[in-house]
C-alpha cells in the first residue's frame, strides 16, 4: 500500500470568482507573465489540463517530496497523438513550475489556434489523503492465479474514476515506471532488447526513481475530458528531479482499455 493524494472535482460555473492559483482541472490557467502558453513542435497550442497549488496539497504529501510552495501547470496535446512511447513526443506535453507570489499570477485566456475540442470546462480540485493499492496484473501479484487476481481486483483494487498525485498509478494497460526509464533514455521502441542486456542493469535500477506526479482520468461528465477510449493520462517525474524542483524531464503516458 502507498499513500496518495486523491482529487475530487467540483464543476465551476464561473471560474473568475476563484482566486488565482487555486488547484483546478480544466478551464484556463493562472500563468505568471514570465511563462508563455506552451506549444507543440508545430507551434500549435497545447491544452491546459490542470494547475496545482502546492501549498494546498502539501499537507497530504506523507512522503515530503512535493514543493512546499509554488504552482505546477500541466499541458497536453489536444489531438491526443502522444502515447508516451517515443522521445519524439516530448513536445506534446509540458509540466511547468512557478515558485513566486500569488500576486504575479494572471488568468490567461485560451490562445488563438487552440481548437474547441482542446478546451475543457473548469473544475475545482479538493485533495484528500488516500491509500493506493498495487495494480492487479502487476508484478507484485505474479504468484497469484487469474482467479485470485480477479478477486483482488473486485474486492480491493477498486478501479473507479480517480485523479491523484503520488502513490501507485491506477494502470489500465500495465506498469509504466520501466517504460518511462526506457523512453527517456532512448531505448524504446527500437532498442528495447538492448535495455534488457546485463550491461544496462544499473540503468534499469533507475525505474524505481519514477514518481506519479499526476494521474488524470476521463472526467467527461465533469469537464469534458476523455482520453482515447475512456482512458487516463499519467504524468511521471523522477524523485531526484522533483526534490530539485526540476520539471523539465517529466514524462507522460496515455493508457486506455
Amino acid at each position: 500500500m502507498h499513500d496518495s493524494i486523491r482529487y475530487y472535482l467540483t464543476s465551476l460555473e464561473d471560474e473568475s470568482a476563484e482566486i488565482p492559483g487555486v488547484s483546478k482541472m480544466g478551464g484556463i490557467p493562472d500563468l505568471p507573465a514570465a511563462i508563455e502558453w506552451p506549444n507543440d513542435f508545430y507551434e500549435n497550442p497545447l491544452s491546459f489540463i490542470a494547475q496545482l497549488d502546492c501549498s494546498e496539497i502539501k499537507p497530504f504529501d506523507t512522503y515530503n517530496v512535493l514543493p512546499d510552495t509554488g504552482y505546477i501547470f500541466v499541458f497536453y496535446d489536444p489531438y491526443q497523438e502522444m502515447g508516451g512511447y517515443s522521445l519524439e513526443e516530448k513536445q506534446l506535453f509540458r509540466v511547468l513550475y512557478f515558485d513566486g507570489p500569488r500576486e504575479e499570477l494572471i488568468r490567461t485566456p485560451f490562445p488563438e489556434g487552440l481548437e474547441d475540442f482542446g478546451k475543457y470546462k473548469p473544475c475545482r480540485l479538493k485533495g484528500e489523503l488516500h491509500i493506493s493499492m498495487p495494480f492487479k496484473w502487476g508484478k507484485h501479484f505474479s504468484f497469484l492465479s487469474k482467479e485470485e487476481r480477479d478477486v483482488y481486483g473486485d474486492k480491493v483494487w477498486l478501479n473507479g474514476n480517480i485523479n491523484k498525485s503520488l502513490g501507485r498509478a491506477d494502470n489500465m494497460q500495465g506498469e509504466m515506471e520501466g517504460l518511462c526509464q526506457m523512453v527517456t533514455n532512448g531505448f524504446y521502441p527500437d532498442r528495447k532488447e538492448a535495455y534488457e542486456e546485463p550491461e544496462n542493469a544499473a540503468l534499469r535500477e533507475g525505474e524505481k526513481d519514477w514518481i506519479l506526479l499526476l494521474q488524470v482520468d476521463s472526467n467527461e461528465a465533469a469537464n469534458g475530458m476523455r482520453w482515447a477510449d475512456m482512458g487516463r493520462l499519467y504524468f511521471w517525474i523522477r524523485k531526484q528531479d522533483l526534490l530539485k524542483r526540476n520539471f523539465n524531464d517529466c514524462w507522460c503516458i496515455q493508457q486506455s482499455y
